[in-house]
Parts: C-alpha cells; structure tokens; sequence
C-alpha cells in the first residue's frame, strides 16, 4: 500500500493525481507518469482523445466516447516511446485496464504502480483482474497504493 512506497514513488503519484485532474472527462480523471530505469519523469499522460480531435461534450458524454478515448497509460506509454524499456508507470484514478496492461508489457516497462482494482462490483474489477495476470505472466512486478495521496 501507500505508506510502504518510497519517497519517490508518493512523489511520481502526486504528479499523476496532478496530471489526472488536465483530463476532460467528466466521469474518469485518471493520469500516468512513466519514469526511466533511473527514476527519471520521461512522460505524463492522462485519459482523452488523440491530439486534433476536438474534445467537446457529446463527445465525451456520447456512445463513441469509449470507442475514440487514450487512456492515461496509453498515452503516456506513446509519449515515453523506447525510454520507457525498463522504467516504471504510476497511475493514478482508475485501475489499469487488461489493453492498458498489453501496452505496459509491450513497452517494456517492468514495474507499475497502480491503483487497487475496485470492488468486484464495478466493470473495471475484471479489466483490473486481467491486467493483474498479465502482469504476473510477464513478469512485470506492480505494487499498489490507494487513491489518497498527498
């Protein structure tokens, strides 16, 4: 959990929770930080459409909002490119997703810190599940913390 993350970590889930609140969503604010193997900040992204696409509000109360939407680990995960082999990803705001996880694990990260899966109520618990096994199947390690940060 929270308190068993370094320093450093706490800070990078500051800088997602902060990089969350830019998403236009009106439902999800969620952003992502990706570090180097170094620790070094090489990318922030948050949930919203592709660069150019105008971002209005049916689009993003629509039926095609799901559809067109990057989430935050995807963007931030294009926007790392290469430097993102080995590093990490922190997410703050919603559980990783098993598409997201594909693109953590296809990028090479290695370790993510992310929110725990919500109860199995919700329709992200079983998106966070399979994202959990990728991850164990893959071997990236992941560490979670809770939504409070600060």
């Amino acid at each position: 959990m929270l308190d068993k993350l370094s320093k450093w970590d706490n800070r990078r889930l500051e800088l997602a929770q902060f990089v969350s609140e830019w998403s236009k969503d009106p439902k999800a604010k969620v952003g992502a930080v990706v570090t180097d193997t170094l620790g070094r900040v090489i990318a922030l992204g948050y949930n919203g459409f592709a660069v150019g696409i105008e971002d209005n509000e049916d689009r993003l109360n629509g039926d095609d909002k799901l559809k067109m939407i990057l989430h935050a680990e995807e963007n931030a995960v294009l926007i790392a490119g290469e430097r993102a082999r080995g590093g990490t990803i922190y997410v703050f705001g919603k559980p990783t997703c098993a598409k997201c996880a594909a693109v953590i694990i296809q990028a090479g990260i290695k370790r993510a810190v992310i929110p725990v899966p919500e109860d199995d109520s919700s329709k992200w618990f079983n998106l966070g599940m399979l994202a959990l096994d990728q991850f164990n199947e893959a071997d990236v390690d992941f560490e979670f913390h809770q939504d409070a940060v600060g």
